[in-house]
């Protein structure tokens, strides 16, 4: 018989307990006909061995000549396992009944995960696209067609994407999709004046269309006309266009506490073993109790078969102890952060192209361990905005303003 373990469990093998005179010469015989025999321990009665079933012949056939008996202690393999389930008929067919459900359960997308959408509204419409190309939640697998053509028919069906692509993981199937950039707005014809949205001091001003009003260093403040659509008094009108920069303040008011707390890990750690089925989790191994504050770290086996993946993983945990750091800063590291925060205040306000000019520190107080500031930013920013052009006979706020 080979040695080759699969072939033993195939044709099935026996353990023996062989006792009498002759009971190690007759392993020694096995052996040198060419017979394999496993798991050999000699003891004071006797003799324990596995033989392969087809071997059985040549001690039977010897035993008389050596003088011993045999008892079978245990049966091993295939034949025998097949046995057991002919007599056992309701074990067999539950346990080929949970091997078919769990088939039928990995053979169907359970969830559909929308990965580069932005907001709810595209999100919604890549979902409702995928539906309709046949990806949903319950759909078997086997209908689904090959993930570029079914990425062909997503993309078709929501018009706001340019690119959209289909992955499926076991029973998970993964939408990505890249959204359409909105065009840029053809820029209105219609005569309009450029005026100043918020107060400040002219820096400089590009004029690509209309009639300048300001000059550098003038005061401005909002509604104030900057660059004119009326290039005379009353000649004829045009869609004034063009920047205009100016030196803007903006005043932040900012909070620093000087003790930060922060988590940090201690180094002690615990680890736990699950075997992960489906989306729940049955703990095998690691009981002992965890920390109060804890940070986990999994790392997930990922089985195949060809490239059907298992709904039957092994998690392996790792939950670190973390305890909270207090760190302390002093009164000039707190205001250089204020200031920081203050610019990132300012930032987001501003938006569009802006440059930070300087930063003052107007008023600050230390109370109960926190920093409060006070803080002006000053800013170079475009100020000007299209608005429509009053008519005759309405105040000309710009043309009093620049005149003065």
């Amino acid at each position: 018989m080979s040695d080759s373990r699969f072939e033993w469990f195939l044709n099935g093998s026996v353990t023996l307990w062989v006792t009498g005179p002759g009971a190690r010469h007759i392993v020694a015989r096995l052996q040198q006909d060419g017979v394999v025999v496993r798991d050999v321990r000699f003891a004071t009665g006797g003799v324990m061995l596995r033989l392969g079933v087809s071997a059985l012949r040549r001690l039977m056939a010897s035993r008389r000549d050596f003088g011993v008996r045999f008892r079978v202690v245990e049966r091993h393999g295939a034949p025998f396992l097949a046995r057991r389930l002919r007599r056992r008929k309701a074990f067999a067919a539950g346990a080929l009944a949970f091997v078919a459900i769990l088939y039928a359960l990995s053979s169907i997308v359970w969830r559909v995960e929308i990965v580069g959408a932005e907001g709810e509204d595209q999100e919604a419409e890549l979902r409702q696209a995928a539906a309709e190309a046949g990806l949903e939640v319950g759909q078997w697998k086997s209908r689904l067609a090959q993930p570029a053509e079914l990425a062909e028919r997503v993309v078709a069906r929501a018009p706001n994407y340019v690119w959209v692509g289909v992955e499926v993981k076991g029973s998970v199937a993964v939408v990505r999709g890249i959204p359409k950039i909105p065009g840029v707005p053809q820029a209105s014809q219609a005569p309009c004046n450029i005026v100043a949205t918020r107060p400040g001091v002219i820096l400089d001003v590009q004029a690509s269309r209309g009639r300048v009003m300001v000059k550098p260093n003038q005061v401005v403040q909002p509604g104030q006309v900057l660059i004119s659509g009326l290039l005379t008094d009353r000649g004829p009108s045009v869609p004034a266009s063009g920047s205009v920069f100016a030196e803007v303040w903006y005043t932040s008011d900012v909070s620093i506490p000087l003790q930060i707390s922060t988590q940090g890990l201690t180094g002690a750690s615990v680890s736990r073993e699950y075997l992960a089925v489906g989306g729940t989790r049955l703990r095998v191994w690691g009981f002992q109790e965890a920390p109060s504050g804890v940070y986990e770290r999994d790392a997930e086996t990922d089985w195949h078969i060809g490239t059907w993946r298992l709904p039957v993983q092994w998690v392996h945990a790792t939950l670190y102890e973390v305890k909270p750091t207090v760190w302390n800063l002093d009164v000039a590291a707190a205001k250089q952060e204020a200031l920081v925060m203050a610019a990132s205040d300012v930032r987001s306000l501003a938006g569009g192209d802006m440059v930070i000019l300087g930063q003052s520190v107007l008023q600050e107080r230390l109370e109960r361990g926190t920093l409060y500031a006070t803080i002006l930013t000053r800013v170079q920013q475009d100020i000007g905005a299209p608005a429509p052009i009053p008519e005759a006979g309405e105040p000309l706020k710009s043309q009093g303003a620049a005149q003065s």
